[in-house]
């Protein structure tokens, strides 16, 4: 149950810097993993999805360390720092795999019979939908704060918010089409047991 301990730990981190967003996705994850554990749903995780679970735990943390001693906030596309961009990456990623468990969910516990190629894009709309609410969840504690967020609020050159809601959707959609592209790769020509069968390794 490594997965759920640094997912757990992750979640932690995000109320301690009150990044709700990420909070929700953690609970989310948290509770997709231990589903199995505690209801007989017929199946388990096998070691491709707990390794992928643990991954965006695990780059998150090392990216939180690094961004302390490193520091990134050195602005990179659009007046956005670097930091944000990983963040979104980041978040993006562990999205697009909540989004394949849900997929294996109700393939396995509400008779949804679906093929790698529909999971895959199930995974892809789940985790660009998460980017859309955290873009919304965003203009609202912009808007909260006193920020510009209309076009009417703009002068001469300043799109520092524009900029910053667009990051998220910005890195999803650039993370969620590597995925994409890999899993449709690595899932052809394999049944989807590949996946979603085996013992519980998560």
């Amino acid at each position: 149950m490594s997965s759920v301990a640094l997912s757990a730990v992750l979640a932690v981190i995000a109320f301690l810097y009150h990044d709700w967003m990420w909070l929700i996705i953690d609970i989310i994850c948290v509770v997709l993993l231990v589903l199995p554990h505690v209801r007989e749903l017929g199946y388990y995780y096998n070691r491709n999805i707990a390794g992928m679970t643990m991954l965006a735990p695990v780059l998150a943390l090392a990216l939180h360390v690094a961004n302390y001693y490193l520091s990134f906030e050195a602005e990179l596309f659009w007046q956005v720092n670097l930091y944000t961009y990983l963040t979104s990456a980041i978040q993006a990623y562990q999205c697009f795999i909540l989004g394949f468990m849900l997929a294996i969910l109700m393939d396995r516990s509400f008779n949804l019979v679906m093929t790698i190629p529909w999971m895959v894009v199930f995974a892809l709309t789940f985790a660009m939908t998460l980017s859309a609410l955290d873009m919304f969840f965003t203009f609202g504690v912009l808007y909260a704060e006193g920020y510009p967020v209309f076009n009417s609020d703009f002068y001469d050159t300043d799109r520092y918010t524009n900029s910053i809601l667009m990051a998220t959707p910005v890195a999803s959609t650039v993370v969620t089409a590597v995925l994409t592209v890999l899993m449709m790769i690595r899932g052809r020509g394999k049944d989807k047991d590949f996946f979603i069968a085996g013992e519980a390794d998560a």
